[in-house]
């Protein structure tokens, strides 16, 4: 089950069926992965194993599989691993921020301006197990720019988010008691191109002040003061985010995807 409602923005053109067609994604993985002890001691979060592949391996594949053609990888720790996947999917391009131990998400999504260019695109993170759907119904849907949700699903370090009637994003909070929410942040997003360069010119005025900013909040404090981003939320998807060590073994038993 879709949850949505229509947009008030622009119509879309691109594809001729009423919505952008989305061709390009970025991979945010230049985190130091540091609640996995051990495991990311020799390879980056996005290598862990999930049921026999590498997470980041499987976001790639489907990726490709929906019409990506395009995969900017947002790198840091361990750039080498990421680096060597270009040899098998030549649809890679990394970008590596020399900043990734003092920084944090935003600030790699804002080293990846140029790259990125004046594409439309899907962002999401290295860590993550999800369904195909959780990708072809966010480009499918009739949303500019959108943030994934579903009921919640974590059991340890949720991040709610809040939506009003006409699915735009008012709130979010990792605290439920704050907002009132309407869902989970899965960690895909569309962004339009003109919503991220407004993300962009935004941070470029806070940069040497928030470097740790995550950019869930970029996109909150767009969302709230300049133009809205919607919320898609779909029902009963298989995902999972995979932090640590608990995580990995909740999602391998309780997370049913190939």
């Amino acid at each position: 089950m879709i949850e949505q409602i229509h947009s008030t923005s622009s119509p879309f053109t691109g594809d001729g069926k009423g919505r952008r067609s989305i061709k390009t994604a970025v991979i945010m993985a230049a985190g130091l992965g540091t609640r996995f002890g051990q495991y990311t001691e020799k390879i980056p979060k996005g290598f862990i194993l999930f049921k026999g592949k590498p997470m980041v391996v499987r976001s790639i594949e489907t990726l490709i599989d929906c019409g990506i053609e395009k995969i900017i990888i947002g790198t840091g720790y361990k750039k080498e691993s990421y680096e060597a996947l270009k040899a098998q999917y030549p649809q890679i391009e990394c970008v590596f921020s020399p900043r990734y131990a003092e920084t944090n998400s935003m600030y790699t999504l804002y080293n990846n301006r140029e790259a990125i260019g004046d594409d439309d695109f899907l962002l999401l993170e290295s860590d993550l197990v999800f369904e195909h759907r959780a990708i072809s119904d966010l480009i499918d849907c009739e949303f500019e720019s959108a943030m994934l949700i579903t009921p919640v699903t974590k059991f340890q370090d949720q991040y709610y988010v809040e939506m009003n009637e006409k699915c735009e994003l008012i709130n979010c909070s990792t605290d439920k008691s704050q907002i009132n929410p309407s869902g989970e942040l899965v960690g895909i997003h569309k962004l339009s191109n003109k919503f991220y360069k407004t993300c962009v010119a935004e941070y470029e005025k806070i940069v040497n002040e928030k470097p740790k900013l995550g950019y869930e909040y970029q996109l909150l404090d767009i969302s709230q003061r300049i133009t809205p981003m919607n919320v898609l939320r779909l029902e009963g998807l298989q995902w999972y985010e995979i932090d640590d060590t608990e995580d990995l073994a909740f999602a391998e038993e309780n997370i049913k995807i190939d």
